[in-house]
């Protein structure tokens, strides 16, 4: 095994655990943020930017782990849609338009200045982006992680 590649792996495996662990915590708050009582406005609230930044977090991580799997395989990716269409053309992503949709919400994180269009968003997190992103990891788990003859 070559050193750079050596060093691919390490960097690799730590920017997957990283995005693991986010989305463990991002999946927590969720759960945490069901709990609360709907009378609890500013609890409600707090769960929810929470959610949202938790996730603008964790979509970067992901997109800049591909690009490190993908550079470690001589492929430069630059971009989170580069990235994404990447990941689809390997057969990790099932439906591209749903990561479009994530890069979108992700974008309109920074620019979002009224409650209804956050609390959209958060929403659109808990119900479409979770299982995504967890199915995500997964197949990079099992392709790139655990495939030790990858890096031989």
């Amino acid at each position: 095994m070559s050193h750079s590649l050596e060093n691919y792996k390490e960097s690799i495996v730590l920017s997957y655990q990283y995005a693991f662990r986010l989305l463990l915590h991002l999946k927590n708050v969720i759960a945490a943020s069901k709990q609360i009582p709907a009378e609890d406005e500013l609890m409600k609230e707090v769960y929810r930017d929470s959610i949202v930044k938790k996730y603008e977090i964790l979509e970067d991580q992901l997109w800049k782990l591909l690009s490190k799997i993908f550079k470690a395989s001589g492929l430069e990716l630059h971009s989170p849609r580069a990235c994404y269409r990447q990941a689809f053309k390997e057969g990790w992503i099932e439906h591209i338009d749903i990561w479009n949709d994530m890069l979108s919400s992700r974008n309109a994180t920074a620019h979002v200045y009224n409650e209804e269009d956050y609390e959209q968003i958060k929403q659109k997190i808990v119900d479409e982006y979770v299982q995504p992103i967890e199915a995500l990891l997964q197949k990079i788990k099992e392709e790139v992680i655990d495939r030790d003859n990858i890096w031989n």
